[in-house]
């Protein structure tokens, strides 16, 4: 009977964060989106959609725990993966899950720990910049004259900070002896100077591969742009009059940056506000068209994508989480 209840807790747990993500969502938005004639065939396009941009991050990250020198299947990748996401939206700022993946990838390879906690801070930070660099190429490409004054301030900042984060990933990577000087300095201070030093030297493995980089950051372009297609689809299947797909371009990387920031789990009210004063931002945005419905399906399409981590989680029977209280340990 211990074992049977202890296994029903482990089920449970999950179902219900799945059920919490669900009843999160305020009952007047999900009355509108009732409300409204849709196309469900769009609708549907968009969950398959950012279905694979999802996995394909998951499988972005295969890859850079593969150049770590970790072996990694893609089955690890999937099952890890989809766990994390859903760790994910009980954290601040997304990153719950990020801690969770290092642990396991770690868990049977010590000794490339601190490779494995490189690869999951990376790829985190390769999403984030291919996301500002995806802000700033599309306020470039589909910009007109009249660009509101917060759209201008967003472009010269994503501007400043894609050159600043390509510059500091080059150097890591690629400096020469004096950054090693500066890694050896690092491992000298109290408390997690060895830890960041470890990592450092970790990173600086890259230089075997340079063209991991050029990859990795062309696919977190790629994955942030099919969720900007994502967010259009949405609005074509909800409203026969939305904005075009440019302007969506324009928009919705900034306000997915702003639901990066650790200000609420998972991001969970700042994406949707921060996208719904972005599509103000544009200048004939039609009338009826409410950008907080679309975020909030949007998020709906992720809370089942993270649904997908629970049946993931209830495949393995636990085993993840008692391998990360072993680790924690």
């Amino acid at each position: 009977m211990h074992k049977i209840g202890l296994a029903a807790l482990k089920l449970a747990l999950p179902a219900a964060l799945f059920g919490y993500l669900l009843w999160s969502v305020p009952a007047d938005d999900y009355r509108a989106f009732w409300s409204q004639s849709k196309r469900w065939e769009l609708l549907l396009a968009a969950q398959l959609l950012a279905l694979v941009a999802v996995i394909i991050s998951f499988m972005r990250w295969r890859l850079l725990v593969l150049a770590f020198g970790i072996p990694f299947t893609v089955r690890e990748a999937l099952r890890l993966g989809f766990l994390g996401y859903l760790l994910n939206f009980i954290s601040f700022g997304s990153v719950g899950g990020d801690v969770f993946k290092a642990i396991l990838v770690a868990r049977d390879r010590p000794e490339k720990r601190p490779e494995a906690v490189a690869s999951v801070l990376l790829d985190r930070a390769i999403g984030l910049m291919g996301l500002v660099m995806l802000a700033w190429i599309s306020l470039v490409l589909f910009a007109e004259d009249d660009l509101s004054p917060l759209l201008t301030g967003i472009k010269r900042g994503a501007a400043a900070l894609s050159v600043l984060s390509m510059f500091a990933l080059a150097a890591a990577v690629f400096a020469g002896q004096w950054f090693d000087q500066l890694i050896q300095w690092v491992s000298g201070l109290p408390i997690a100077g060895e830890t960041l030093a470890r990592m450092a030297r970790a990173v600086r493995q890259l230089r075997d591969a340079p063209g991991i980089l050029l990859l990795l950051s062309g696919l977190a372009i790629f994955v942030h742009s099919l969720l900007a297609v994502t967010i259009y689809l949405i609005s074509c299947g909800i409203y026969p009059e939305h904005p075009t797909l440019k302007e969506h371009m324009m928009v919705v990387p900034p306000g997915m940056a702003a639901g990066a920031l650790p200000l609420a789990p998972g991001g969970l009210g700042v994406q949707e506000g921060a996208l719904a004063g972005l599509f103000r931002q544009l200048p004939d945005l039609p009338k009826q068209f409410s950008a907080i419905l679309v975020a909030t399906v949007y998020r709906l399409i992720t809370i089942t994508i993270a649904g997908i981590g629970v049946c993931f989680y209830m495949a393995s029977h636990g085993r993840e989480f008692k391998w990360v209280r072993q680790a924690s340990a």
